[in-house]
Parts: structure tokens; sequence; C-alpha cells
């Protein structure tokens, strides 16, 4: 939620070429892999409380909703997935303490003991090949201690390899987890749906729900319109998805069926239900 004219004492603030921006913004968790993706809670980030302070990022924000959700919902959680911003002791820490394993991507990172497992499984052979998406996968696996931590931790990198008409595409993907007896396969599959929360949950969110606009600011009021749209695109997801199985219509015609059924009902009385 952005906006040059509103504010609050919530607001973070930023500038943009000189203008000052107001926002809102929140760690979201969501479900990813098959069909429907649902926002399942947000935490909201903290403005600073005075000059001497930052306003508080995403990776706090983050720690504090996942310790919500898993005392608030003790058996909801088994896994949690997260981008390379988690790659640390930290939160691997505090997954351990909460009893939830841990997948997170690798990408550029100063801690020595990640380094040095890098190199150590870049000289090692592979334990598995298989293919993915038209890719050619190639897995190397190791198992090493990060800091001072008394369990160890699975790091694996998938070398993919596809081969096109002209040109062959090379990349590779790096992570970490707790998860100590996942199969290899389910490992990548999992960490690749890590996206489905840009590409699904926050786009369904900003195209067809007005997440981006700024509604109203102070107070408690924020919280209250985020919950509202979470939860009537949770409600729209799965009523699509479980109930119009066969459906190929996106959500803005569905919408402008619904309203068109609703209004058929008000003009037909005979086909509304006597409450009595």
């Amino acid at each position: 939620m952005d906006s040059i004219k509103k504010k609050c004492e919530n607001c973070l603030s930023m500038n943009k070429r000189g203008v000052a921006h107001y926002t809102h913004n929140a760690a979201v968790m969501s479900t990813i892999g098959n069909d429907p993706n649902i926002a399942l809670d947000f935490e909201m980030y903290r403005a600073k409380t005075n000059e001497d302070e930052k306003d508080e990022g995403e990776f706090t924000a983050a720690l504090r909703l996942l310790n919500r959700v898993v005392h608030e919902h003790p058996s909801l959680i088994d896994i949690v997935v997260y981008d390379a911003l988690a790659c640390n002791l930290v939160f691997i820490k505090e997954c351990q303490k909460l009893g939830i394993d841990a997948i997170v991507r690798v990408k550029k990172t100063n801690n020595i003991s990640l380094k040095e497992v890098k190199r150590a499984t870049n000289k090692t052979d592979s334990v598995l090949k298989f293919i993915e998406d038209g890719y050619v996968i190639e897995v190397y696996e190791s198992f090493f201690y990060m800091n001072d931590m008394e369990e160890p931790i699975r790091y694996i990198k998938y070398a993919k390899e596809k081969k096109d008409s002209d040109e062959t595409k090379r990349t590779q993907m790096l992570i970490i987890t707790t998860c100590m007896d996942m199969k290899l396969e389910t490992l990548y599959r999992i960490i690749k749906a890590r996206w489905d929360i840009e590409n699904k949950t926050f786009n369904n969110l900003k195209n067809n729900a007005h997440l981006s606009h700024c509604f109203i600011h102070g107070g408690n009021a924020v919280e209250g319109i985020l919950y509202l749209l979470f939860i009537a695109s949770n409600i729209f997801q799965l009523f699509k998805i479980r109930r119009l199985r066969n459906s190929n219509k996106n959500q803005k015609e569905l919408a402008r069926l619904l309203v068109k059924g609703m209004y058929t009902l008000k003009r037909r009385k005979e086909i509304i239900f006597n409450s009595a």
C-alpha cells in the first residue's frame, strides 16, 4: 500500500525522486504448490518510533509472523520455505525451536561454513540425475554444521541443463534444509514452487483484489482492510478451484457472473428461499 497523500503514525516512509511516499508493508505467509494458493496470515512491518531508529524490515516481521502462526495453529505447518534472505543461523535456529523444518534458497553469502561446504560440494560427484520440465538436473549433496549448531544441515546443489535447437542453457539452484530424509526430487519441486507466492498469490491479490491500493490509514484500519481482502480472495479461490473444477473462466468473469446471478435472484422472487 503506497500513497503520497495519506499518512499516519504507523506509516513507513521513503523518498522517490524527491517525493515522500508513505507505505504500509507486510510479510505474508501463503501456501504453495497445487491450487488453490491462499494467504494464511500476515504481519505488518513496524515503523520507527524516533529519528535514531530505522523502519522494520521484512525478516524481522517474518520471524514474528512465523512464531505467531505456529503458536496459534500448532498443527498447521510442517515445512516453511523462504528465499535467500533467511539463509542464516537465526532463521534455522528459530525453525528448530518451533519444531518445523526449513527449506531456504542460497545465493551470495558471507557465512564461512556455507562457503566451505559450497567449495567442498563442487568437488564431489553427483548423487542423482533426473529430468524435470525439459531440464536434465544433476544433484550434488553434502552435510555440514552451520557455525555453532549441534545438528547437521543438508546442502544441495541442483545443476540444470536444457538443450534448445541452437544453444544449451545452464543454471543452478542451491538450497539448505533441515529436511534430512525428504527425496531430492521433492525438495527441488518445493523450492521451485516458492515462486507461487509471487506468480499466483500476490498476482491475484494485486490484479483482482486491489491489494496495492491505499484505502485508509490509521490505527488498525489497514490491517482490517487487509484481512477483508485476504478472506474474500481466499474464499473466491476455494470456490473457484473446488466447486467449479471444469471452469476456465478468469476471476473477473466469475465475479461478473456472480453479481448477475444475485441480480437475478433479486428480480425473481419465486427462486428466493423462504427463511421461515
